[in-house]
């Protein structure tokens, strides 16, 4: 399996198809629960006569290796650049979805030298609005900090698993099939569970905490005009996940931002609706590095 050590954290990564780089940034917070082993798109095929596809799994998610240190999102930002580095890249294409989102927003801000264009889906410029979620995330984080893993995991038998409420749904169910969709997904996610021996559980819940602490008070609200290359940002107005985002007011004003809304869709356009990766494809096509600069 492919592996560069990046920032001293060993990345396991992989490279599918041929043409100018498009780095992707998956979803999910790693460790218990919100996403432990990525995976490969299903729209990996689609994208890989034009692109030479780089994915990714972030530090301390799947099978990347889940570093002590406290994580920030300039460090995840940070390692996009060591593997485009690693892999003789000066530029790319960027395009992060969900948890991925934010990364590849602190990307085109830090590194626009290195950004030819960003897509964002399924996401927002915040990881929460809600202070309650972030007391209880920062309570969680300290405990860590100051006591380790086996205190922070061993918590959650009173205290629950901080983090997950985040994927609960904010507003009722559209209809009945909406509903058990939502259920079947938050199932899906709790089942591998309960095959993963306790140490490793406990490793892989500190890396989650560790990777909310750079999420927790990160907020892109008024950075995300200032970003200088082509954006493309897709948004579904019944995301669940990122509930009641003001894209539209973000992206005003700023010639080089597109937006495009789906309305009451759910979180995960490009599975729901196909005509949202033909725009990502046509999007990233016209930013080319020639006239993206």
């Amino acid at each position: 399996m492919p592996t560069a050590e990046i920032n001293g954290t060993e990345i396991y990564y992989e490279i599918h198809g041929s043409g100018f780089s498009l780095v992707f940034v998956h979803g999910g917070y790693g460790g218990l629960g919100t996403g432990a082993a990525p995976s490969n798109p299903d729209w990996l095929d689609k994208f890989t006569d034009d692109f030479q596809v780089i994915l990714a799994d972030r530090r301390s998610s799947g099978r990347s290796e889940f570093p002590e240190e406290p994580h920030t999102m300039e460090q995840f930002s940070a390692d996009i650049v060591g593997l485009l580095d690693q892999l003789g890249h000066d530029r790319a294409y960027v395009w992060g979805t969900s948890a991925g989102g934010p990364i590849t927003i602190q990307f085109g801000l830090s590194h626009p030298e290195m950004t030819t264009s960003l897509v964002v889906t399924d996401t927002a410029p915040w990881l929460t609005e809600d202070d309650d979620i972030k007391a209880r995330l920062k309570e969680r984080i300290g405990i860590l900090e100051a006591e380790g893993g086996d205190a922070a995991y061993a918590v959650r038998r009173e205290g629950g698993t901080v983090g997950l409420q985040l994927f609960s749904a904010s507003r009722p169910a559209a209809d009945e099939a909406e509903k058990q969709q939502s259920e079947e997904r938050a199932a899906a996610i709790r089942a591998p569970l309960g095959a993963i021996p306790c140490e490793v559980r406990i490793a892989k819940y500190a890396g989650e905490l560790r990777t909310y602490r750079a999420y927790v008070d990160w907020d892109a609200t008024e950075t995300f005009g200032s970003l200088a290359k082509p954006v493309l940002v897709l948004y579904s107005t019944g995301d669940t996940v990122f509930p009641d985002v003001d894209w539209a007011s973000l992206a005003e004003g700023h010639d080089n931002i597109t937006y495009r809304e789906y309305p009451r869709a759910e979180h995960g356009i490009t599975g729901a609706h196909p005509e949202a990766l033909t725009e990502i494809r046509q999007f990233v096509r016209d930013a080319s590095p020639t006239t993206a600069g």
